[in-house]
Protein backbone atom coordinates (compact mmCIF):
# COMPACT_ATOMS: atom_id res chain seq x y z
CA UNK A 1 0.00 0.00 0.00
CA UNK A 2 1.58 3.54 -1.17
CA UNK A 3 1.63 6.25 1.05
CA UNK A 4 -1.32 8.00 0.35
CA UNK A 5 -3.19 4.95 1.11
CA UNK A 6 -1.75 4.13 4.51
CA UNK A 7 -2.45 7.17 5.56
CA UNK A 8 -5.93 8.23 4.22
CA UNK A 9 -6.30 4.34 6.14
CA UNK A 10 -4.65 6.05 9.54
CA UNK A 11 -6.57 8.87 9.46
CA UNK A 12 -9.90 7.12 8.88
CA UNK A 13 -8.74 4.79 11.75
CA UNK A 14 -8.18 7.07 14.41
CA UNK A 15 -11.60 8.94 13.37
CA UNK A 16 -13.20 6.00 14.36
CA UNK A 17 -11.36 5.60 17.33
CA UNK A 18 -10.85 9.17 18.79
CA UNK A 19 -13.96 9.25 20.73
CA UNK A 20 -12.27 6.60 22.52
CA UNK A 21 -8.28 8.16 23.45
CA UNK A 22 -9.28 11.60 23.90
CA UNK A 23 -11.07 10.90 27.29
CA UNK A 24 -9.73 8.24 30.18
CA UNK A 25 -12.32 6.21 30.64
CA UNK A 26 -13.19 2.81 32.56
CA UNK A 27 -12.98 0.01 31.02
CA UNK A 28 -16.85 -0.73 31.24
CA UNK A 29 -17.47 3.05 29.62
CA UNK A 30 -14.63 2.33 27.21
CA UNK A 31 -16.10 -1.00 25.87
CA UNK A 32 -19.90 1.12 25.53
CA UNK A 33 -18.52 3.54 23.83
CA UNK A 34 -16.65 1.25 21.14
CA UNK A 35 -19.49 -0.76 20.70
CA UNK A 36 -21.98 2.11 19.74
CA UNK A 37 -18.93 3.10 17.12
CA UNK A 38 -18.83 -0.69 15.98
CA UNK A 39 -22.78 -0.57 15.20
CA UNK A 40 -22.77 1.79 12.66
CA UNK A 41 -21.89 1.39 8.95
CA UNK A 42 -19.18 3.23 7.19
CA UNK A 43 -17.35 3.37 3.59
CA UNK A 44 -14.34 1.99 4.93
CA UNK A 45 -11.24 3.15 2.27
CA UNK A 46 -9.79 0.60 0.19
CA UNK A 47 -11.74 -2.37 1.63
CA UNK A 48 -15.71 -3.69 0.71
CA UNK A 49 -16.51 -4.32 4.26
CA UNK A 50 -18.95 -1.72 5.47
CA UNK A 51 -18.52 -2.44 9.74
CA UNK A 52 -15.65 -3.05 12.49
CA UNK A 53 -15.58 -5.27 15.13
CA UNK A 54 -15.24 -4.12 19.09
CA UNK A 55 -12.31 -6.56 19.54
CA UNK A 56 -10.67 -4.25 16.27
CA UNK A 57 -11.79 -1.07 17.16
CA UNK A 58 -9.99 -1.57 20.96
CA UNK A 59 -7.34 -3.18 19.36
CA UNK A 60 -6.20 0.11 17.20
CA UNK A 61 -7.12 2.51 20.46
CA UNK A 62 -4.56 0.39 22.24
CA UNK A 63 -2.11 0.76 19.44
CA UNK A 64 -2.37 4.84 18.93
CA UNK A 65 -2.40 4.84 22.61
CA UNK A 66 1.14 3.15 22.74
CA UNK A 67 2.49 4.62 19.22
CA UNK A 68 0.07 7.33 18.27
CA UNK A 69 -0.97 7.49 14.30
CA UNK A 70 1.96 5.21 12.78
CA UNK A 71 0.86 2.66 14.43
CA UNK A 72 -2.64 2.75 12.91
CA UNK A 73 -1.35 2.00 9.22
CA UNK A 74 -2.33 -1.07 7.74
CA UNK A 75 -0.09 -3.45 8.21
CA UNK A 76 0.72 -6.69 5.52
CA UNK A 77 -1.62 -9.46 5.78
CA UNK A 78 0.06 -12.63 7.54
CA UNK A 79 -2.54 -14.65 6.17
CA UNK A 80 -1.49 -13.47 2.28
CA UNK A 81 -1.60 -16.25 0.07
CA UNK A 82 -4.01 -18.31 1.89
CA UNK A 83 -7.75 -19.49 1.42
CA UNK A 84 -9.98 -17.27 3.44
CA UNK A 85 -13.20 -18.29 4.62
CA UNK A 86 -15.61 -16.56 2.52
CA UNK A 87 -14.29 -16.37 -1.12
CA UNK A 88 -14.66 -12.79 -2.53
CA UNK A 89 -16.71 -13.72 -5.26
CA UNK A 90 -19.04 -15.58 -3.16
CA UNK A 91 -18.59 -12.62 -0.39
CA UNK A 92 -20.11 -10.53 -3.40
CA UNK A 93 -23.01 -12.84 -4.01
CA UNK A 94 -24.53 -13.20 -0.28
CA UNK A 95 -24.10 -9.41 -0.23
CA UNK A 96 -26.38 -9.48 -3.21
CA UNK A 97 -28.80 -11.65 -1.77
CA UNK A 98 -29.26 -10.16 1.21
CA UNK A 99 -29.55 -6.59 0.13
CA UNK A 100 -32.17 -7.88 -2.64
CA UNK A 101 -34.12 -9.36 0.07
CA UNK A 102 -33.04 -8.44 3.90
CA UNK A 103 -35.53 -10.50 5.42
CA UNK A 104 -34.06 -14.00 3.66
CA UNK A 105 -33.05 -15.92 6.41
CA UNK A 106 -29.35 -17.84 7.02
CA UNK A 107 -30.66 -21.13 6.29
CA UNK A 108 -32.71 -19.74 3.12
CA UNK A 109 -28.74 -18.12 2.23
CA UNK A 110 -26.91 -21.05 2.53
CA UNK A 111 -29.49 -23.10 0.65
CA UNK A 112 -28.70 -20.69 -2.47
CA UNK A 113 -25.22 -21.05 -1.94
CA UNK A 114 -24.83 -24.30 -1.95
CA UNK A 115 -24.06 -25.41 -6.09
CA UNK A 116 -21.52 -22.83 -5.35
CA UNK A 117 -19.89 -23.37 -1.99
CA UNK A 118 -20.54 -27.64 -2.29
CA UNK A 119 -21.12 -27.71 1.31
CA UNK A 120 -18.35 -25.82 2.55
CA UNK A 121 -19.68 -22.69 4.12
CA UNK A 122 -21.41 -23.20 7.91
CA UNK A 123 -23.89 -22.09 9.24
CA UNK A 124 -21.63 -19.87 11.87
CA UNK A 125 -19.08 -18.77 9.27
CA UNK A 126 -21.91 -16.81 7.44
CA UNK A 127 -23.62 -14.96 10.10
CA UNK A 128 -20.00 -13.92 11.53
CA UNK A 129 -19.49 -12.37 7.85
CA UNK A 130 -23.06 -10.96 8.07
CA UNK A 131 -22.73 -9.02 10.81
CA UNK A 132 -18.91 -7.69 9.93
CA UNK A 133 -20.52 -6.75 6.90
CA UNK A 134 -23.46 -4.88 8.18
CA UNK A 135 -25.58 -7.54 6.41
CA UNK A 136 -27.73 -8.56 8.96
CA UNK A 137 -31.78 -8.28 8.42
CA UNK A 138 -31.59 -5.63 11.97
CA UNK A 139 -28.78 -3.66 10.53
CA UNK A 140 -29.96 -3.45 6.87
CA UNK A 141 -33.65 -2.12 7.64
CA UNK A 142 -32.27 0.15 10.43
CA UNK A 143 -33.72 3.79 9.96
CA UNK A 144 -30.45 5.91 9.68
CA UNK A 145 -32.17 9.38 10.24
CA UNK A 146 -31.38 9.96 14.17
CA UNK A 147 -33.51 12.63 15.91
CA UNK A 148 -32.30 15.98 17.21
CA UNK A 149 -31.57 16.45 20.13
CA UNK A 150 -30.25 19.88 22.23
CA UNK A 151 -26.79 19.00 23.27
CA UNK A 152 -24.73 20.85 25.58
CA UNK A 153 -21.38 19.59 26.32
CA UNK A 154 -20.44 19.30 29.69
CA UNK A 155 -16.95 21.03 30.44
CA UNK A 156 -15.32 23.42 28.85
CA UNK A 157 -13.44 22.37 25.45
CA UNK A 158 -15.34 18.85 25.17
CA UNK A 159 -16.69 20.69 21.92
CA UNK A 160 -15.19 23.75 19.88
CA UNK A 161 -17.71 24.81 17.16
CA UNK A 162 -16.37 26.90 13.95
CA UNK A 163 -17.88 28.35 11.19
CA UNK A 164 -17.34 31.60 9.09
CA UNK A 165 -19.67 34.49 8.43
CA UNK A 166 -19.35 37.33 5.35
CA UNK A 167 -17.86 40.11 7.05
CA UNK A 168 -18.48 44.14 5.92
CA UNK A 169 -16.28 45.80 3.54
CA UNK A 170 -12.47 47.50 4.95
CA UNK A 171 -10.18 49.83 2.98
CA UNK A 172 -7.68 47.67 0.95
CA UNK A 173 -4.07 48.54 1.48
CA UNK A 174 -3.23 49.64 -2.27
CA UNK A 175 -6.32 51.29 -2.72
CA UNK A 176 -10.12 51.04 -3.30
CA UNK A 177 -12.41 48.35 -0.95
CA UNK A 178 -12.43 45.15 0.23
CA UNK A 179 -14.79 42.27 2.26
CA UNK A 180 -13.60 40.72 4.50
CA UNK A 181 -14.94 37.32 6.77
CA UNK A 182 -15.01 36.07 10.17
CA UNK A 183 -13.84 33.01 10.70
CA UNK A 184 -14.93 31.98 14.18
CA UNK A 185 -14.43 29.25 16.95
CA UNK A 186 -16.85 28.83 19.80
CA UNK A 187 -16.23 26.84 23.13
CA UNK A 188 -20.06 24.91 23.50
CA UNK A 189 -20.29 24.89 27.12
CA UNK A 190 -18.97 28.17 27.71
CA UNK A 191 -19.77 30.24 24.53
CA UNK A 192 -16.70 31.73 25.27
CA UNK A 193 -15.20 32.52 21.78
CA UNK A 194 -11.07 31.27 21.71
CA UNK A 195 -10.60 32.95 18.71
CA UNK A 196 -12.34 35.01 16.24
CA UNK A 197 -10.46 37.25 13.58
CA UNK A 198 -11.85 39.01 10.39
CA UNK A 199 -9.40 37.80 6.98
CA UNK A 200 -9.54 38.66 3.42
CA UNK A 201 -10.24 35.48 2.11
CA UNK A 202 -12.53 32.53 2.96
CA UNK A 203 -9.89 30.08 2.20
CA UNK A 204 -8.23 26.74 4.63
CA UNK A 205 -5.42 29.60 5.33
CA UNK A 206 -7.47 31.52 6.57
CA UNK A 207 -9.57 28.91 8.82
CA UNK A 208 -5.99 27.24 9.98
CA UNK A 209 -4.50 30.61 11.37
CA UNK A 210 -7.62 31.13 13.37
CA UNK A 211 -8.00 27.79 14.63
CA UNK A 212 -3.76 27.60 15.39
CA UNK A 213 -4.35 30.28 18.09
CA UNK A 214 -7.50 29.24 19.13
CA UNK A 215 -5.32 26.84 20.50
CA UNK A 216 -2.38 29.04 21.05
CA UNK A 217 -4.69 30.66 23.69
CA UNK A 218 -7.41 28.30 24.82
CA UNK A 219 -5.58 24.54 24.56
CA UNK A 220 -7.19 21.88 23.17
CA UNK A 221 -10.41 20.99 22.01
CA UNK A 222 -11.21 17.35 22.46
CA UNK A 223 -14.15 17.58 19.39
CA UNK A 224 -14.19 20.08 16.50
CA UNK A 225 -17.73 20.37 14.96
CA UNK A 226 -17.96 22.49 11.78
CA UNK A 227 -20.24 21.69 8.45
CA UNK A 228 -19.51 20.38 5.35
CA UNK A 229 -17.60 22.79 3.24
CA UNK A 230 -14.61 21.46 1.57
CA UNK A 231 -11.87 23.39 3.23
CA UNK A 232 -13.31 21.53 6.82
CA UNK A 233 -12.39 18.38 4.80
CA UNK A 234 -9.03 18.91 3.80
CA UNK A 235 -6.46 16.41 4.55
CA UNK A 236 -4.42 19.05 6.09
CA UNK A 237 -6.78 19.55 8.66
CA UNK A 238 -7.42 15.64 9.16
CA UNK A 239 -3.34 15.81 9.76
CA UNK A 240 -3.41 18.52 12.15
CA UNK A 241 -6.37 16.72 14.59
CA UNK A 242 -4.73 13.23 14.38
CA UNK A 243 -1.40 14.83 15.04
CA UNK A 244 -2.48 16.65 18.42
CA UNK A 245 -5.52 14.44 19.44
CA UNK A 246 -8.65 16.38 18.21
CA UNK A 247 -11.87 14.52 16.53
CA UNK A 248 -13.24 16.51 13.60
CA UNK A 249 -16.67 15.93 13.32
CA UNK A 250 -19.23 17.28 10.60
CA UNK A 251 -22.74 18.47 10.33
CA UNK A 252 -24.78 16.06 8.39
CA UNK A 253 -25.45 17.68 5.03
CA UNK A 254 -28.93 19.91 5.44
CA UNK A 255 -29.14 19.82 9.29
CA UNK A 256 -27.37 23.00 10.31
CA UNK A 257 -29.23 22.37 13.41
CA UNK A 258 -25.85 21.48 15.39
CA UNK A 259 -24.30 24.35 15.23
CA UNK A 260 -26.75 26.76 16.44
CA UNK A 261 -24.72 28.25 18.95
CA UNK A 262 -22.10 29.73 16.91
CA UNK A 263 -24.53 30.63 14.57
CA UNK A 264 -26.56 32.64 17.97
CA UNK A 265 -23.09 34.09 18.55
CA UNK A 266 -22.38 35.58 14.34
CA UNK A 267 -26.05 37.23 15.51
CA UNK A 268 -24.52 38.87 18.40
CA UNK A 269 -21.24 40.13 15.96
CA UNK A 270 -24.05 41.72 13.19
CA UNK A 271 -26.55 43.19 16.18
CA UNK A 272 -23.87 44.47 18.95
CA UNK A 273 -20.76 44.83 17.24
CA UNK A 274 -21.52 45.58 13.12
CA UNK A 275 -24.16 47.48 13.86
CA UNK A 276 -21.93 49.70 15.98
CA UNK A 277 -19.76 50.69 13.33
CA UNK A 278 -19.86 53.95 11.86
CA UNK A 279 -20.81 53.46 8.29
CA UNK A 280 -19.44 56.27 6.63
CA UNK A 281 -15.92 55.56 7.96
CA UNK A 282 -13.74 52.82 6.13
CA UNK A 283 -11.84 50.89 8.33
CA UNK A 284 -8.65 48.93 7.89
CA UNK A 285 -8.60 45.03 8.37
CA UNK A 286 -6.09 45.44 11.33
CA UNK A 287 -8.47 48.44 13.11
CA UNK A 288 -11.62 46.47 12.36
CA UNK A 289 -9.92 43.37 14.21
CA UNK A 290 -8.78 45.45 16.73
CA UNK A 291 -12.34 46.59 18.17
CA UNK A 292 -13.56 42.89 16.99
CA UNK A 293 -11.22 41.97 19.92
CA UNK A 294 -11.58 45.02 22.37
CA UNK A 295 -15.47 44.08 21.82
CA UNK A 296 -14.63 40.40 22.38
CA UNK A 297 -13.14 40.98 25.52
CA UNK A 298 -14.82 43.67 26.97
CA UNK A 299 -18.17 43.18 26.32
CA UNK A 300 -19.10 39.58 24.88
CA UNK A 301 -16.83 37.52 27.66
CA UNK A 302 -17.77 39.74 30.42
CA UNK A 303 -21.82 40.21 29.62
CA UNK A 304 -24.09 37.18 32.01
CA UNK A 305 -25.37 34.97 29.39
CA UNK A 306 -29.28 33.74 29.74
CA UNK A 307 -28.44 30.12 29.10
CA UNK A 308 -25.39 29.66 31.25
CA UNK A 309 -26.67 32.03 34.00
CA UNK A 310 -22.96 33.72 34.67
CA UNK A 311 -20.59 34.78 32.33
CA UNK A 312 -18.66 33.03 29.15
CA UNK A 313 -15.19 34.06 30.54
CA UNK A 314 -16.45 32.55 34.00
CA UNK A 315 -17.94 29.38 32.71
CA UNK A 316 -14.69 28.53 31.00
CA UNK A 317 -12.55 29.25 33.64
CA UNK A 318 -14.64 26.96 35.79
CA UNK A 319 -12.84 23.95 34.21
CA UNK A 320 -9.45 25.28 33.53
CA UNK A 321 -8.08 22.30 34.98
CA UNK A 322 -9.46 20.44 33.05
CA UNK A 323 -8.28 22.07 29.88
CA UNK A 324 -5.79 19.69 27.98
CA UNK A 325 -2.52 22.06 26.84
CA UNK A 326 0.09 21.02 24.18
CA UNK A 327 3.65 20.43 25.47
CA UNK A 328 5.39 23.67 26.20
CA UNK A 329 8.56 22.73 23.67
CA UNK A 330 5.63 22.55 20.92
CA UNK A 331 6.03 24.82 17.59
CA UNK A 332 2.54 25.46 16.72
CA UNK A 333 3.55 27.24 14.00
CA UNK A 334 5.42 24.23 12.31
CA UNK A 335 2.62 22.22 13.61
CA UNK A 336 0.44 23.97 11.36
CA UNK A 337 2.81 23.63 8.36
CA UNK A 338 0.90 22.76 5.09
CA UNK A 339 2.40 19.73 3.37
CA UNK A 340 2.48 19.25 -0.49
CA UNK A 341 4.77 16.97 -2.84
CA UNK A 342 6.82 19.37 -5.51
CA UNK A 343 8.61 17.91 -8.74
CA UNK A 344 12.24 19.91 -8.54
CA UNK A 345 12.80 20.97 -12.16
CA UNK A 346 16.69 20.19 -13.69
CA UNK A 347 17.65 23.48 -12.56
CA UNK A 348 17.22 22.91 -8.70
CA UNK A 349 13.89 24.99 -8.67
CA UNK A 350 10.38 24.13 -8.05
CA UNK A 351 7.23 26.35 -7.97
CA UNK A 352 5.02 27.05 -4.67
CA UNK A 353 2.31 29.68 -4.70
CA UNK A 354 3.15 30.87 -7.89
CA UNK A 355 6.99 31.76 -6.89
CA UNK A 356 9.94 30.11 -7.74
CA UNK A 357 12.13 28.47 -4.64
CA UNK A 358 15.42 27.00 -5.06
CA UNK A 359 16.30 23.09 -3.76
CA UNK A 360 19.42 21.93 -2.78
CA UNK A 361 21.36 20.46 -6.39
CA UNK A 362 21.18 16.60 -5.36
CA UNK A 363 17.65 16.54 -5.74
CA UNK A 364 17.29 17.93 -8.94
CA UNK A 365 14.98 16.04 -10.74
CA UNK A 366 13.53 14.41 -7.36
CA UNK A 367 9.91 14.57 -5.80
CA UNK A 368 9.97 16.42 -2.58
CA UNK A 369 8.01 17.56 0.52
CA UNK A 370 7.78 21.20 1.07
CA UNK A 371 5.99 22.36 4.43
CA UNK A 372 5.13 25.77 4.61
CA UNK A 373 3.07 28.43 6.74
CA UNK A 374 0.86 29.53 3.97
CA UNK A 375 0.94 33.06 5.35
CA UNK A 376 4.12 33.62 5.59
CA UNK A 377 6.47 32.04 2.88
CA UNK A 378 9.96 33.61 4.66
CA UNK A 379 10.35 30.10 5.69
CA UNK A 380 9.91 27.25 3.78
CA UNK A 381 11.36 23.52 4.53
CA UNK A 382 12.21 20.78 2.13
CA UNK A 383 11.55 16.88 2.69
CA UNK A 384 12.74 13.73 0.31
CA UNK A 385 11.97 10.83 1.43
CA UNK A 386 10.73 11.58 4.95
CA UNK A 387 14.21 13.21 5.90
CA UNK A 388 14.64 16.84 5.92
CA UNK A 389 16.46 18.26 3.46
CA UNK A 390 17.14 21.90 4.80
CA UNK A 391 15.17 25.66 4.06
CA UNK A 392 14.51 26.63 0.49
CA UNK A 393 15.52 29.54 -0.83
CA UNK A 394 13.41 31.94 -2.62
CA UNK A 395 14.60 32.85 -5.80
CA UNK A 396 15.99 35.80 -7.15
CA UNK A 397 16.61 36.29 -10.82
CA UNK A 398 18.99 38.79 -10.48
CA UNK A 399 21.75 37.73 -8.38
CA UNK A 400 21.14 34.16 -10.50
CA UNK A 401 22.19 36.41 -13.50
CA UNK A 402 25.04 37.27 -12.13
CA UNK A 403 26.50 33.89 -11.37
CA UNK A 404 27.94 32.17 -14.13
CA UNK A 405 27.74 28.52 -13.91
Amino acid sequence: MNDDKAEKTALFRYGLIAPLVLETLPRGELTRRAQEVASRLYDIPHSTRRQLSVDTLLEWTLRYRRNGLAALTPQPRRDRGQTRAVAPETAALIERLKRENPHRTGTALLRELAPAQAGTLSASTLYRFLRARGLTERQLLLDKATAHKKYEAEFANQIWQSDMLFGPWVQRAGGGKMQVFLQATLDDASRLIPHAQFYPNQGLDSFLDCLRQAISARGLPTRLYMDNAKIYRSPQLNRIGASIGILIIHTPPYQPEGRGKIERFFRSVREQFLDSLDPKALLSLEQLNERLWHWLDTVYHRREHSALQTTPLLRWQRDIERVRQLPPATDMRRLFFHRLDRLVRRDSTFLLRNRFFEAPPQLAGKRIEVRFDPLDLAHVEIYCDGKPEGPARLVDAVVNGRTYR
